[in-house]
């Protein structure tokens, strides 16, 4: 008798499965040391599993320059215990990368960020080279200097991002801080002390704390002491400076963040009383109970004239019954004008580079001892699981409706469908191995690129149309009337709809990926592709097992009403996988890349409603053209919104005081009445007002460009729209320096040309001897009030 086939594939495939996972338990009795992938041990021992986050401050100092000085733009990043970023250095894929948008009223002085301090060069496996990396804090610095024109700080402001990614042993997240400096001229100094009670929703915590800057006893000229005095209640305890996170209790925990006119002499801060030594089960724990105080000490830097400190100090409360979550309570003593952003932890010196030398090389030895076939065993078993992360799950959607239409076809098409399926899984994965072999480009390191974040938002915004039924024609792996069961699946389109799955797939990790694919890249190339060929079959496999069983498509509901409303879900979902790309970009993206999307929507709503199978092809054809170059003008209006202009005017803001007096200056004043919401505005600032042409204009005849932002309703800037008769925006207005009574108006949409032309009617010596232009010009003496 014959062994049917399918059963001489299952007996293979159990076989190979079961090799693979016996040799890896049989080296795990050989080798206790393998790596703790769920993660048991670390949660035994309360260290937290997620990556915790940098905190970044920026300033810009000092805060009086005057025209003619240097400020200093500093970005301070404080480093989670446990993480690292990068360094600027361009040779690396994920360096860390600083963008200046926009700066007015200075020029830079440095071409690039300094940081404080070099940064630590270690060889990183994952990437098969030497990478510099920065633990604890670093602090990045850029010159400019302030122009000579510039009058009121106010009119100094830099905009732009930075991109970095903070990492741990396991993973890398990328992120995004987008940053705004301005000078605000002299500030009020804060207390040199206050006291808080710091409240959790509106509810005091049991404890008061006081922060203050006090002279030391000792030569109290020179040296200040900065003291935190803790009361807390007498069922309530806190943790020491020192306390073993291992230990059930989170340190207290100090950071300075800024410093005017100090400079730290202790490298530490001093705990009076001394903490308590206890012991709670199996727990030993450092405490302080009733009043603490926490002192460090600094020295008055010569000739400074004014002293401050800001910062922040964390702790966690607990009694007999519980602990309270870590609070964080930020302080400002002293003045802050002109304070020199620092990066101070409480406990600077048990931060040791060299520990985490003596970690990695551990870890490093583990991973050389264990054997190809467990970590073949665990990239299978990564690989699968990614089929059920967020990330790829709505792609799944998609996947299980085309299990559903394929339960009726042949045997022989629902094997080629999931074939083809896998190989497109097959071929990312292939594809990232070689892009981990030749360019150190690591798991995820798409979703660093704003244009495939961008991609990928319209191609899954797309397929979520078209579930939601906006249009009928296929997206890969979309069987557009699956519920009706009209349509077939195609070879290509499940072959795109693997490779879309897969590239989902990228943001997330999974259990078992990470120590298998850092090992992966330090073997040689043929290694590697065989660790992350098997990752890929670990994916595809549940497609694989419908091809070959193609029977087990039968326990899937009968196609029936339930599709039509599961396919509706299932766009739904698609939506949120938009939302949550769109999360990866710089907030100024969002609205140019909504108005994409908007593009998309109306091709894709022309194609589905706008002609049926049965029209002729001219009219189909018609309607497609037409859809396709409606929606190119849309997405490219959007994607020009999104480049950033390098010929803005160095706008300042509306003020009726500062326009009084450039017009008894006899200087030529130029108004754009403005505001976010209104479209029409922002067209005449990019296609007339932002321009070379008038930058140039503006430049040479020295014209005061004022930029009165109406976003929110301003009482001051509707009494002047009163003034000119206007009862909507866009409104520009020019008052000519020797002519200032009798101001130029230009209403609604206009040209470049129009607005050239009122501009140099303005500057015009003898602006009585022109005719005024058909916009109108009215009086404003009655405005000399306001």
């Amino acid at each position: 008798m014959k062994t049917p086939r399918r059963y001489t594939a299952t007996v293979a495939c159990l076989t190979i499965l079961a090799s693979l996972f016996c040799s890896s338990l049989t080296l795990t009795a050989q080798k206790p040391s393998l790596p703790d992938l769920f993660g048991q041990k670390q949660a035994a021992s309360g260290k937290e599993t997620k990556n915790a986050k940098a905190e970044i401050s920026v300033s810009l100092l000092p805060q009086d320059a005057k025209a003619g000085e240097t400020v200093t733009l500093s970005l301070t990043m404080l480093i989670p215990e446990g993480s690292y970023t990068y360094s600027t250095n361009p040779t690396f894929g994920g360096a860390t990368k600083f963008v200046i948008k926009e700066s007015k009223g200075v020029t830079a002085i440095d071409q690039h960020f300094n940081a404080d301090h070099p940064p630590k060069t270690v060889f990183e496996p994952l990437f098969g080279k030497e990478i510099e990396k920065y633990t604890k804090s670093v602090i990045w610095t850029r010159r400019f200097k302030v122009n000579k024109d510039v009058k009121e700080p106010s009119q100094v402001q830099i905009k732009g991002q930075m991109l970095y990614q903070v990492c741990d042993a396991k993973n890398c997240v990328p992120s995004q801080y987008p940053f705004t400096a301005t000078l605000s001229g002299k500030q009020e100094s804060a207390p040199l002390s206050f006291t808080t009670i710091p409240e959790r929703r509106n509810v005091p915590d049991p404890i008061e704390l006081k922060f203050a800057l006090e002279p030391a006893a000792v030569n109290p000229k020179q040296l200040v002491d900065l003291k935190i005095t803790m009361k807390l209640e007498p069922e309530f305890h806190t943790f020491a400076l020192d306390q073993d996170k291992t230990q059930a209790g989170l340190p207290t925990h100090i950071e300075i963040l800024k410093l005017e006119g100090l400079k730290s002499v202790s490298q530490q801060f001093k705990a009076t009383p001394a903490p308590k030594e206890e012991t709670h089960g199996e727990f030993s724990q450092r405490t302080h109970y009733n009043e603490v105080v926490w002192t460090r000490q600094f020295e008055r830097i010569a000739d400074a004239r004014e002293i401050g400190v800001e910062g922040k100090l964390t702790y966690q409360i607990c009694n007999e019954g519980s602990c309270r979550r870590p609070m964080p309570v930020e302080f400002q003593l002293g003045d802050l004008t002109n304070a020199q952003p620092v990066a101070m932890s409480s406990l600077e010196e048990l931060h040791s580079d060299s520990a985490a030398d003596d970690d990695t090389i551990i870890i490093s030895s583990e991973e050389s001892n264990r054997s190809l076939s467990s970590y073949l065993f665990f990239a299978f078993l990564g690989g699968l699981i990614l089929n059920v992360m967020p990330c790829v799950l709505p792609v799944v959607a998609i996947k299980v409706m085309s299990f559903v239409q394929q339960a009726g076809e042949s045997r022989l098409r629902i094997f080629l469908l999931n074939i083809f399926y896998s190989l497109g899984v097959l071929v990312v994965f292939l594809s990232l191995a070689s892009l981990a072999v030749f360019a150190g480009l690591g798991w995820g390191g798409l979703f660093q690129s704003t244009k495939f974040n961008v991609i990928m938002a319209c191609i899954v915004y797309a397929m979520g149309l078209s579930m939601l039924g906006v249009f009928e024609i296929p997206v890969p792996g979309m069987v557009g009337s699956a519920a009706g069961g009209q349509q077939k699946e195609g070879l290509t389109g499940a072959f795109l709809t693997g490779i879309l799955a897969t590239l989902l797939a990228t943001p997330c990790s999974g259990p078992f990926l990470g120590p298998v694919l850092a090992w992966s890249v330090k073997q040689t190339p043929q290694i590697t592709y065989l660790v992350w060929l098997v990752m890929g079959l670990g994916m595809a496999s549940p497609y694989l097992i419908f091809s070959i069983f193609p029977k087990a498509i039968k326990f899937l509901p009968k196609p029936g009403m339930w599709m039509v409303r599961f396919k509706e879900f299932s766009g739904i979902v698609l939506m949120g996988a938009v939302i949550f790309i769109i999360s990866f970009l710089d907030e100024s993206l969002t609205i140019p890349v909504l108005i994409m999307l908007l593009g998309i929507t109306t091709g894709l709503w022309m194609i589905g409603s706008l002609y049926s199978h049965s029209s002729p092809a001219r009219v189909k054809l018609a309607v497609r053209t037409a859809a396709l170059l409606l929606t190119a003008g849309i997405c490219f209006f959007g994607y020009n919104m999104s480049q950033k202009s390098t010929n803005d005017l160095p706008w300042v803001p509306f003020n009726a005081q500062e326009l009084k007096k450039l017009r008894s200056e006899n200087r030529t004043v130029l108004i754009d009445f403005s505001a976010d919401w209104c479209l029409s505005c922002k067209t005449n600032e990019k296609l007339a007002l932002n321009t070379p042409e008038t930058l140039e204009m503006v430049s040479k005849y020295n014209v005061v460009p004022m930029y009165a932002d109406y976003t929110d309703y301003s009482p001051d800037i509707k009494a002047w729209l009163d003034k000119f008769e206007s009862v909507s925006i866009p409104l520009t207005v020019i008052f000519p320096a020797n002519n200032p009574n009798k101001p130029i108006i230009i209403r609604d949409l206009y040209t470049q040309s129009t607005l050239l032309s009122a501009l140099k009617q303005a500057v015009d010596e003898s602006p009585a001897s022109k005719s005024p232009p058909k916009q109108a010009m009215i009086s404003t003496e009655s405005t000399e009030a306001h």
